[in-house]
């Protein structure tokens, strides 16, 4: 209760000393104030409101939205997070199974070819290619001899002026094409003869080896710690969608029960913090009379007990009511009430719950408990 409030209960309470606080023989009435339950709602995240479904004083049920919040890149990053978690469970899944039979023989015909490459890189060529590759040589040389005389013949003919530059041209150019030819031939044969160099035989040898551990890695298959890392990956995936999905059911403001809008001034574009609240709803369950007891009259009251009620409103109808708690603690009316009694100062806050008042109750609205004398033992 606000200080204010409180302070005025109080100094009703004490002046009611009077008359108000009385024991007519029957009964003992306190005056007190009717309350209602509370709850204030809003967003653990916050955003931009985009839609306000209701206005002060109107009723809403339990779990209907109050205000609605953006939520369009809620949900992108929702739809990401799906994707992300169904990707990792895939490859889960994946090293669960294994290698597939296919993946396996492909990797055995990789390991046979690397290994046949090896083993003619070690042996060199055959003498039947390095023969053929000096008839290859041989026969090169003889056309670049061939092609070199008939240049020179070409040569002296241009000189006298009896052949065409066109024709010159043609034999300077089957000259250099012979040439080249014999270089490659020349090559060839140094090459054949001399056998693989030894970072071939070694290039081989790292080729082979690296055939050889995917073979064993797919027949193996996928490690426990590499399982395990998998496994992580896919609860950490899980729980960042649940994250995003706990946020998303944060931007719709429900109401926990049955209430009533009390103070609700939002717009659509406005925006609200994290934890700011954007609504008071007085709850719709029973409402409960807040009125103090003086010290000399503490003994005619107990928690648990029957009492009525009374209000200006319906005057002549009483509400029933049971004494929800009594204060262990005292509490000192103000200074400038004066009253009749003074081992009056000393009050206690009493709460009373209306058991059943129709809707007829209204917070704010002073009431009188009376308690009945001689019923408590």
């Amino acid at each position: 209760m606000r200080p204010g409030l409180k302070l005025t209960v109080l100094f009703i309470v004490a002046a009611s000393f009077f008359g108000g606080c009385a024991r007519n023989g029957k009964e003992l009435v306190v005056s007190g104030r009717i309350e209602v339950d509370k709850v204030r709602v809003g967003s653990k995240i916050g955003g931009r409101v985009w839609k306000v479904h209701y206005d002060e004083g109107d009723a809403v049920k339990s779990g209907e939205p109050v205000v609605q919040l953006e939520d369009r890149e809620l949900k992108a990053q929702l739809d990401e997070a799906s994707a992300s978690l169904a990707q990792a469970q895939s490859q889960l899944d994946l090293l669960l199974v294994g290698s597939r039979r296919e993946d396996i023989d492909r990797a055995e015909a990789l390991v046979r070819a690397q290994r046949a490459q090896l083993q003619l890189s070690r042996k060199g060529f055959r003498d039947e290619e390095i023969r053929q590759a000096e008839a290859q040589l041989v026969s090169a040389k003889s056309e670049l001899d061939l092609a070199k005389k008939e240049l020179d013949s070409a040569e002296m003919l241009r000189k006298s002026g009896t052949i065409e530059q066109r024709e010159y041209d043609k034999k300077r150019n089957a000259y250099e094409t012979a040439r080249a030819q014999a270089d490659v031939a020349t090559q060839k044969e140094a090459l054949y003869k001399s056998g693989s160099r030894p970072e071939e035989i070694a290039m081989s040898e790292a080729r082979l080896a690296q055939a050889q551990a995917e073979l064993e890695r797919l027949k193996n298959g996928a490690r426990p710690e590499e399982i395990a890392a998998q496994r992580a990956a896919v609860e950490a995936a899980a729980a960042n969608l649940a994250r995003i999905d706990s946020q998303l059911a944060e931007t719709r403001i429900l109401a926990p029960m049955d209430s009533t809008v009390e103070t609700l001034d939002l717009k659509p574009g406005d925006l609200v913090k994290a934890g700011e609240t954007v609504s008071v709803l007085n709850l719709r369950n029973s409402p409960w009379v807040r009125c103090y007891v003086p010290e000399n009259r503490l003994g005619l009251v107990r928690t648990g007990m029957d009492v009525d009620v009374t209000v200006d409103s319906f005057p002549g109808k009483r509400f029933k009511a049971r004494v929800r708690r009594v204060n262990s603690e005292a509490e000192f009316t103000p200074r400038n009430v004066q009253t009749t009694e003074k081992r009056s100062e000393l009050v206690f806050e009493m709460k009373a719950d209306v058991l059943q008042d129709g809707g007829q109750l209204r917070a704010g609205m002073y009431a009188d408990v009376h308690v009945p004398i001689g019923t408590v033992k």
